[in-house]
């Protein structure tokens, strides 16, 4: 009897370490089940958040955004807007998802020292910041009822300023390829001259002139006369140097908004982007004021001159020619005042001027800069002359890529190290945090 009644105890107590063992059990299951689906969760939030701060970073790289659509340092809750019209917007696309748990997101950019983040300075940031829940399955026993997730990513847009303001990109035997003669000067501050042609006149400096940047490159030679000077010394055998926008895409256009437009006898008009069949005259002390925009210049070119005034912000002339149209040069002298300055950000961002690649013309596009106007941005005019004259008395920011460039008279152009004025930057959008 005694024996069986040790019997029963020992069977009730294993009974009890198996019951102890399955709750131990369960208990670690549904830990492992809880906290797997929370790491699943965790995942998944992170890529969201990754994926957003990156498409962000994109968007605003391709489109110049610098906290110019949505206030720096201002939350953005998103919303599912399609198609998106900012960074921020393009950035919450990703953090939609198409079954249960539903993500909450929020996003900022600003271009101040990001948060957490060392040894890296992009020109602007985004941040997105992704979080979710779902209930517990096991541990809602225990009072851990429901698991909150968060996740953040930053995201930069870095952008490497040119190394040179001045290209002359015309390749060949060409002789007197950059030409600055008399007792002009051209400084490039902060930045370099690149001189693709291969002749022994390549660059030309005669007369008291001067010519100065970081860096002097030619593929030819050097030519000095008189008491003219290089700054620092050239450095002639240099390799050419490609057209810096070589990928830049030629504007799309039809039609004819205006045709011949001319304005003079002190007269002042005020008009719009589009195309101008004929092209754009401004004589006989007329002043013609420019709203934002692109303007196509369907033949007939640029000319102001006679006292002529040009104003305009935000501005960039496509100088081209089709149809029964045909090609002019921009041209502005003649005491012609003209103030202008290239859009500050989208596809042509800090491009004043852009001559078609496909044309070509004898006459050489002539700007008179002066103290009393300045035009800030790229000069481009890939496949023709560019002649440079006047003075101006203060620095600005602006870059010339031509054919051939002939400097008459004395300025500094400065280097623009953001790629606002002028464009010419190299831009790369990485996750940084």
């Amino acid at each position: 009897m005694q024996s069986a009644k040790h019997s029963g105890r020992r069977g009730g107590q294993a009974l009890l370490a198996v019951s102890l063992s399955l709750i131990f059990l369960f208990a670690a299951m549904g830990l492992s089940v809880d906290l797997g689906w929370a790491y699943f969760l965790k995942t998944r939030v992170q890529t969201a958040a990754d994926a957003a701060a990156s498409a962000a970073a994109v968007y605003a790289k391709a489109n110049g955004d610098n906290c110019s659509t949505i206030s720096c340092g201002t939350t953005y809750t998103c919303a599912g807007v399609y198609p998106p019209t900012t960074s921020l917007q393009a950035g919450c696309l990703y953090t939609t998802v198409d079954s249960p748990p539903t993500f909450t997101a929020t996003m900022v950019e600003n271009n101040t020292t990001p948060p957490g983040v060392t040894g890296n300075s992009p020109s602007m940031w985004v941040q997105a910041n992704v979080s979710t829940s779902a209930p517990n399955l096991f541990l809602f026993g225990v009072g851990y009822k429901i698991a909150s997730i968060q996740a953040s990513a930053i995201a930069g847009v870095t952008s490497i300023p040119s190394t040179s303001c001045i290209y002359q990109i015309g390749t060949g035997n060409i002789a007197q390829a950059v030409s600055v003669t008399g007792s002009s000067s051209i400084t490039a501050s902060g930045c370099g001259v690149y001189v693709n042609s291969s002749s022994t006149t390549a660059l030309y400096v005669t007369g008291s002139s001067h010519v100065s940047g970081n860096f002097i490159k030619v593929v030819g030679s050097v030519s000095l006369g008189g008491t003219s000077t290089v700054s620092p010394t050239a450095t002639t055998g240099a390799t050419a140097v490609a057209d810096p926008l070589a990928s830049l895409p030629a504007p799309s256009y039809s039609g004819c908004d205006h045709t011949n437009y001319s304005i003079g006898n002190a007269n002042s008009a005020t008009v719009s982007p589009g195309v101008y069949c004929g092209g754009i005259t401004v004589t006989g002390a007329a002043t013609l004021n420019l709203n934002p925009g692109n303007y196509i210049l369907n033949g007939g070119g640029l000319t102001v001159s006679n006292s002529g005034t040009l104003n305009g912000t935000h501005v960039m002339f496509y100088n081209t020619a089709s149809g029964s149209y045909t090609i002019a040069p921009i041209s502005i002298q003649g005491s012609a005042i003209a103030t202008l300055s290239a859009p500050s950000s989208g596809t042509y961002q800090g491009i004043v001027f852009f001559q078609d690649r496909s044309q070509t013309y004898a006459s050489a596009n002539v700007i008179a800069n002066s103290g009393t106007g300045l035009i800030t941005g790229t000069y481009y005019f890939p496949t023709t002359a560019f002649n440079f004259t006047g003075a101006t008395s203060t620095a600005f920011y602006a870059a010339f890529i031509a054919k051939t460039i002939v400097v008459s008279g004395s300025s500094t152009i400065q280097n623009d190290t953001s790629g606002t004025y002028t464009g010419l930057t190299k831009s790369s959008a990485t996750l940084i945090k």
